[in-house]
């Protein structure tokens, strides 16, 4: 159980990086609030994420025991962070049954899609709070073995769009952003997008990019890109 997971990270993030998911610690989060129905839950409900190598628990936020649903790690297909609720799903199946969500508001949304190939399929968003949201996303990382997917037009322009885990269209470019030391958060108009080193896909357009690493003095850059272009981005962090 962590307090300040923000803290912790980065203390961590060695470490974190290379345990199997397996052994990956458990870690606590509060001020998670459901905004789809699932399991036990309505939409609205709010409580703790617990996150292991096995499994992403909802849980009532005083007492874990009481548990609103469980998510198998490994079940996890789409890990998708925005500053915009609401990505449309057109098919979320359930246990159960169809739904189709389109959620309004704004904030720290996450959606986890998941399908273990039989009866688990399905999908789930959540409002995660400002103080951590950030190592909520990174810990199903570690334990899911995904990679974070952000509406990065939807941050841009605040307003409700569709993403997409298919690959992107034709037209999207890709920024490589890397840094020395590794393991730097990145963010892209404001908007957490994990950590270094790591691939980005992106509309054609114009960026801000900030590289933080406890310890060591922000970085910064404008960026624009286009259509289909493919660029390097390295940061030298220097330290404070």
């Amino acid at each position: 159980m962590v307090q300040n997971f923000r803290t912790y990270v980065l203390a961590g993030m060695s470490v974190l990086m290379f345990m199997p998911s397996g052994l990956f610690a458990q870690m606590t989060f509060k001020k998670v609030e459901l905004r789809t129905n699932y399991g036990r839950a309505e939409e609205g409900k709010k409580g703790k994420l617990i996150v292991d190598g096995n499994s992403i628990r909802f849980v009532h936020d005083k007492n874990e025991r009481d548990e609103y649903f469980s998510i198998p790690s490994k079940t996890v297909t789409d890990l998708f962070y925005s500053r915009v609720s609401g990505r449309r799903i057109k098919t979320a199946i359930f246990l159960t049954g169809p739904l189709g969500l389109f959620l309004k508001g704004k904030k720290h949304y996450m959606t986890l899609s998941f399908n273990d190939g039989g009866d688990i399929i399905g999908a789930v968003e959540f409002k995660l709070d400002k103080k951590n949201y950030r190592g909520v996303l990174r810990a199903i990382e570690q334990v899911a073995g995904v990679e974070l997917v952000f509406d990065q037009e939807g941050i841009k322009d605040e307003k409700e769009t569709v993403a997409s885990r298919s690959g992107g269209a034709s037209n999207d470019a890709i920024l490589g952003i890397s840094s020395d030391p590794a393991g730097a958060e990145i963010e892209i108009d404001g908007a957490f997008a994990g950590s270094t080193p790591r691939s980005k896909r992106l509309k054609p357009g114009e960026y801000k990019v900030k590289i933080t690493k406890s310890g060591y003095k922000s970085w910064e850059r404008k960026i624009k890109i286009a259509a289909q272009e493919e660029i390097p981005l390295m940061a030298e962090l220097e330290r404070k």
